[in-house]
Order: C-alpha cells, then sequence, then structure tokens
C-alpha cells in the first residue's frame, strides 16, 4: 500500500479515529486505526466494539492495501509534524510515515483481525438538524450515571412522539431532559445510548452543519455525518419512568437572573465542604433567595439573589455542583426554580425556553 493525501485532513481523520481505539485492548487490532487505499480514497476505520467510526479521504493511492497502524503511535506522529503533505507506504512489517520534515516507521498490526463495522437497516430513520441533536445530548449527557452498576443509567434515553425528539439522562440524584424538533416529524422508539459513545456522537456532529439522517434497530444507531460514518451499539434495557416523578404543580416559584445564581454558586464553592453542601432558601418576605455554605478548614458565605418569588418559603440542602451543573443548558437571562417544599426535588428551567427542564433531589441533611 502507498498513498499521499494533504497533511490536515490526514491529521484531523486520524485525531477524529483515534478517540476510538482502545490504549488497553484484549484484542491488539482493537489498539488500530485500519487504513484502507484504493481508486483515490483512502479510509480510516477504529472502534472499541462499542462505537466506531469510517473516516473516507481523497488521496493518491499508487498502491492499494489495507493495514493496521496503532491509533495512538500514529496521532501522536502526526499531531507533531509539518507539511502540506504526508505520504504512506506499507513495506513488510512497517508503515513509512513521512512528511517534508520528518519520516517515522511504525510497526503494524494484524489486518485480519480488525473488526467491520455493521450497518443499520435504513427501513428506520429519523432526520434533525445536526445543531439541534448537539444541542441534546450536550444539554442532558452530564447528567449520566458513572456507576456500571445499571448500564441504562450510564445512557441518554432518546425517543420522539408527534414530531418532537427527547433526550433524558438521570444518576439518580438529578435528571435533565431536552427536546428538539425532528425535520422528519413522527415518531421513535425509547433508544439508549450510551453516554460515552453519545459524547463522540455530539464531537463528531459539532464539525457539520445541515440535516442528518440518523438510522437505528433494537440494537444499533448509525448517521453518516459529511465523510464520516458512526455507528454505536445500543443498551438493552429500560430507562425509569421518568415523567411520574416530574409533578405537575408547585407550590413556590422563584425567578433569577442566570448570571446571578452562577457567580453565587461560584463563589460559594470555595467555602463548600468536601460533599459540596450548600443551604438554600427561597424567601418571599425577603424577595430573595438565600445561599450559603460552610466549610470548617476555611470558613463561610451566604450570598442573597434578588428574586421575583410566588408561594410558600422553602429552606433545603443541596450538593451546589448539582445546581451548578444545571446552568450549562441554559442560555436564556433568567431562570425559574419550581419546589413543593423540604424534601422534594426541585425543577429548573430556562425561564424564556421550555425545552429544557433540570430536576435535583435535595440533600438529607
Amino acid at each position: 500500500m502507498r498513498f499521499e493525501t494533504p497533511t490536515e485532513q490526514f491529521h484531523n481523520a486520524v485525531s477524529i479515529a483515534a478517540r476510538f481505539a482502545e490504549r488497553r485492548a484484549n484484542l491488539s487490532a482493537l489498539a488500530g486505526i485500519l487504513i484502507a487505499a484504493e481508486n483515490g480514497r483512502i479510509l480510516l476505520r477504529a472502534t472499541n466494539l462499542e462505537c466506531g467510526v469510517e473516516i473516507s479521504l481523497p488521496a493518491k493511492v499508487t498502491e492499494g492495501g489495507v493495514v493496521a497502524i496503532p491509533a495512538h503511535t500514529l496521532q501522536g506522529f502526526i499531531s507533531n509534524v509539518r507539511g502540506k503533505s504526508v505520504s504512506v507506504a506499507h513495506v513488510g512489517e512497517v508503515v513509512r510515515v513521512e512528511t517534508d520534515r520528518a519520516v517515522a516507521s511504525i510497526k503494524t498490526l494484524p489486518a485480519d483481525d480488525f473488526p467491520i463495522l455493521p450497518r443499520v437497516s435504513a427501513s428506520t430513520v429519523f432526520t434533525i438538524k445536526s445543531n439541534d441533536l448537539t444541542r441534546v445530548i450536550r444539554s442532558v449527557a452530564f447528567c449520566a450515571a458513572t456507576s456500571t452498576i445499571k448500564p441504562e443509567l450510564q445512557s441518554i434515553l432518546l425517543f420522539a412522539d408527534a414530531g418532537k425528539l427527547s433526550a433524558v439522562a438521570t444518576d439518580s440524584f438529578r435528571l435533565a431532559e431536552k427536546t428538539a424538533s425532528l425535520r422528519s416529524g413522527g415518531s421513535v422508539p425509547h433508544l439508549l445510548l450510551p453516554a460515552r459513545n453519545a459524547v463522540e456522537f455530539m464531537r463528531i456532529l459539532e464539525t457539520y452543519q445541515g440535516d442528518i439522517d440518523v438510522y437505528y434497530n433494537e440494537n444499533q444507531i448509525s448517521a453518516h455525518i459529511n465523510t464520516i460514518y458512526f455507528t454505536s451499539r445500543l443498551v438493552d434495557g429500560s430507562f425509569p419512568n421518568y415523567r411520574q416523578i416530574i409533578p405537575a404543580s408547585f407550590s413556590t416559584e422563584a425567578v433569577v437572573l442566570r448570571e446571578d445564581f452562577s457567580q453565587a454558586l461560584k463563589s460559594l464553592s470555595i467555602f463548600s465542604d468536601k460533599f459540596f453542601h450548600m443551604s438554600f432558601a427561597i424567601e418571599p418576605s425577603k424577595k430573595a433567595l438565600i445561599l450559603s455554605s460552610h466549610n470548617p478548614d476555611v470558613g463561610e458565605q451566604t450570598s442573597t439573589i434578588h428574586a421575583a418569588i410566588s408561594g410558600e418559603a422553602v429552606t433545603m440542602s443541596f450538593n451546589s455542583r448539582y445546581l451548578a451543573d444545571s446552568l450549562q443548558a441554559i442560555s436564556g437571562e433568567s431562570i425559574r426554580i419550581l419546589s413543593n417544599g423540604m424534601g422534594k426535588a426541585i425543577l429548573i428551567k430556562d425561564a424564556a425556553d421550555e425545552s429544557f427542564l433540570y430536576l435535583a433531589m435535595p440533600m438529607n441533611r
């Protein structure tokens, strides 16, 4: 195999593919990037068996062939070289990678052991703006559980009703939901996409502007984004019936400026204990939110935030980081905080946007 291609586009493709390769793989081929060269194009493939990508690039191919190269070795080299083009030649058990200023010989991996990425049937598909799908994933991914005990909670739930796609994630202590319109309309059944794979999907989506078709079946999901083919397994499980825990009404509502709330939480974090404990009070008589944190080794702080309040006074304790996390998915100037009293979860929403909601449980203290 022998080909030549622009350095920048090869570097970008290798960087994307390397994210899907395993550093400590039981199967050595999974630590590599498979490169196939034929008919004026090269195809880079990488997978960790959970998800994978194929990236197609134009190239001057003088000799076709297939080779597997250790992903992070190739990425490390190509990330630190200069030159307009890079040439790659497979000779014996090594691949020679050369630019204007540097040349490397890299030992190959067994190409025959490399898995083929599955293709999902075109009969089940939904269409959505790339920006919208990026936004719904980013808005909820931080809520997915990190524990492996319940795989369904390590996932993002995707489904659609009446042309509205919903993304939902929870770790049992907080929950986020974000909706967006489908270009294709219709409905989509519950799909559980592993959160780690969803984040990689999102990073690829960020490189593209326009509509994308997302294909799915019971076991997998896939999409073509420009010259990149992405596929991921789906989790076989049932997501909790989260709708039943979202109250239909609330006894207290406070509207505050997003920036005021954000600044207070950042400042309070300096005085938080190791559990990020924070006292949270809605005071209708003072028309204010009173937030305080205390660390015996550092000191204490109290912040007062002016608010428009209706309903009853409420005092609870929260993990301050959980409240701060909600703000990354809110872009409006004001937020609504809704409560049903002590010991009950609070709901946080953008005051001007109904497409996002965030539910946080109080701390038992």
